[in-house]
């Protein structure tokens, strides 16, 4: 890696992404935070540079991650979330959790590789116990995470040879206000009711996530709930649902 390593986060202006870009900045080395929101990014500090930027548009990625040269570090933190069940959900709203978590992963990967595979780079994604199992009443959500890993886990294949690593970070739940900008809410709900198990503070996540993605482990679980979510969806998916149903529950 470079002496002085670019590291780009996506979804940098709140919440997982702000943490990130400040875990990497107390490093040292460059730390570029790009979102849509311009007045979180001004708030960043530690001479993190924030670029008001909307992933789903590859003219504007292109030119961007252009202009920056190549990128040691990226870390895809962009996301957003739909709330209740299929049946109540826009399939506009469910086409807005696929554009942003999906599809600008994609065109920002894109953009990026070829900088990450001159410098042997590491690629870091947000995922989510969700994108290896099942999760009532956030199937936009659920289906984002669960193709990001068919897609990351693919690339990682293709780039084995390449130097590049690809980390994939699954915690439960994390303390975000995720909701709060959620593409779409069925009437009366608000999201606290989508929690379970022990909720995770951003500035913990952060650094699990510089950890593994330094360290270029391919899967991180980073709570004790998220490795027995992991482990019992696999060994006993009927049982694992059985406790997600009784735990998760709508409001009344």
């Amino acid at each position: 890696m470079a002496d002085s390593p670019t590291v780009v986060v996506t979804g940098a202006a709140g919440g997982i992404g702000r943490e990130v870009c400040r875990a990497f900045a107390a490093d040292g080395g460059r730390v570029v935070g790009l979102d849509v929101d311009s007045a979180g990014l001004a708030s960043l500090g530690m001479g993190i540079e924030g670029l008001a930027l909307d992933v789903t548009d590859p003219f504007a990625v292109g030119h961007v991650l252009g202009a920056l040269g190549p990128v040691d570090v990226l870390i895809h933190a962009a996301g957003i979330t739909s709330l209740g069940p299929f049946m109540d959900t826009p399939l506009e709203a469910f086409d807005r959790v696929l554009d942003v978590n999906v599809r600008g992963a994609v065109i920002v990967t894109a953009a990026a590789l070829p900088g990450l595979i001159e410098r042997g780079g590491r690629i870091g994604v947000l995922s989510s116990v969700a994108g290896f199992s099942p999760l009532l009443y956030r199937t936009a959500y659920a289906a984002s995470k669960h193709a990001l890993h068919g897609f990351f886990e693919s690339l990682r294949v293709e780039l084995a040879d390449s130097g590049v690593s690809v980390t994939m970070i699954c915690p439960s739940f994390v303390d975000t206000g995720i909701e709060v900008r959620a593409a779409h809410r069925a009437a009366g709900e608000t999201g606290s009711w989508t929690t379970t198990g022990q909720v995770m503070t951003p500035e913990r996540l952060a650094g699990l996530i510089r950890t593994g993605v330094m360290g270029r482990r391919k899967l991180v679980l980073p709570s004790s709930t998220a490795r027995s979510a992991y482990v019992l969806s696999r060994v006993g998916p009927a049982l694992f649902e059985r406790i997600m149903r009784r735990r998760i529950e709508r409001p009344t």
